[in-house]
């Protein structure tokens, strides 16, 4: 496995679970040491994999703001999400992983492992290393996301707070989330729009008191929007996670389909070197399509949405129908 992230690291542990000898090489020096990831777990994540309570805060409401700040409220009936300590998620994933079995080299490269390997996963990221040695499709769509974690407040409230704010995050959205330990402050622009993160603190100082708050922590990172790419696997090899542009075109969320496709990939391989069939095959017929998610990528991209939200949309049943099958999957 090339890469312990999410995908790599539930790839290994299957494969590991399942007999294989699995190798992970991860050019980082630790888990999460270098964090592309706001870390948000859906729940159908949860369901796959309920981590330790300590590494979740469980959020149930969506805030949704207009532009000029009006806001509507969202909650699914048994939806919820999890803000995560996403360095100790993956900490804790990389014990599981090597506790099955398998060897993790962290602080190694792909081209510099110096390995041999009967099947060789691709788990190493939107910019692929793999992919680009093998000839293999590449992502060519993205988000460009930038994150500050601030010093926690007991007023952050529970809530994931999302903002419709073309001016800040042409293409995607500004966001405040209540996390563990910490509040998560960030947004995401599509183009070659450089992310201004502090000028969006500005604007939303007035609701959360941030300003005064020390940073702890400051992340960034291309977040592949292209949809899954065509050409993933070749001769025992096979790409999944961002590497294959798991990742969902409209919310641009991937952890989820990192993880099931990740442990999916484990599974296939452990049956094709024993006889089984070819699992790239295998696991692309079971990559999601995305189909409706791209037409609002597309909408997004060519309507006037954030205007109409100040025009009066937010308000409308309409709107909250569409919001809600966009944050609770419906």
């Amino acid at each position: 496995m090339v890469g312990a992230g999410f995908a790599g690291l539930a790839c290994a542990k299957r494969a590991a679970e399942l007999g294989l000898s699995v190798v992970v090489v991860e050019r980082q020096s630790k888990p999460g040491q270098h964090i592309h990831t706001t870390g948000i777990l859906v729940r159908e994540a949860w369901e796959l994999w309920p981590v330790p309570d300590h590494l979740v805060r469980r959020l149930r409401t969506v805030r949704v703001y207009s532009p000029g700040l009006r806001s509507v409220d969202l909650r699914g009936d048994d939806y919820f999400f999890m803000a995560t300590d996403t360095a100790g998620l993956l900490a804790q994933l990389a014990e599981e992983a090597a506790g099955a079995g398998a060897e993790i080299r962290f602080g190694t490269s792909f081209e510099a492992a110096g390995l041999t390997c009967r099947y060789l996963v691709g788990a190493d990221g939107a910019r692929s290393g793999v992919a680009e040695h093998f000839g293999l499709s590449r992502n060519r769509h993205f988000l460009a996301g930038v994150e500050w974690e601030f010093e926690p407040s007991p007023d952050d409230g529970d809530r994931i707070h999302c903002f419709v704010t073309p001016d800040h995050a042409p293409g995607y959205i500004g966001w405040f989330v209540p996390g563990v330990e910490a509040a998560q402050v960030g947004l995401a622009v599509r183009g070659n729009r450089k992310p201004n993160l502090r000028s969006f603190v500005s604007q939303v100082d007035g609701l959360f008191g941030i300003s005064d708050r020390r940073v702890l922590e400051r992340r960034g990172g291309l977040i592949p929007v292209g949809g899954p790419l065509r050409n993933v696997f070749t001769d025992r090899v096979l790409l999944t996670g961002d590497a294959a542009g798991l990742v969902s075109p409209l919310t641009a969320g991937g952890i989820h389909t990192a993880y099931r496709f990740g442990k999916l990939a484990g599974e296939a391989v452990a049956d094709y070197l024993r006889g089984g069939p070819d699992p790239g095959p295998r696991v692309v017929s079971c990559h999601p399509s995305f189909g409706w998610k791209r037409a609002m990528r597309w909408a997004w991209d060519h309507l006037p949405v954030a205007q109409a939200l100040d025009g009066g949309l937010l308000g409308r049943a309409v709107f909250k129908r569409a919001a809600e099958a966009v944050f609770f999957d419906r």
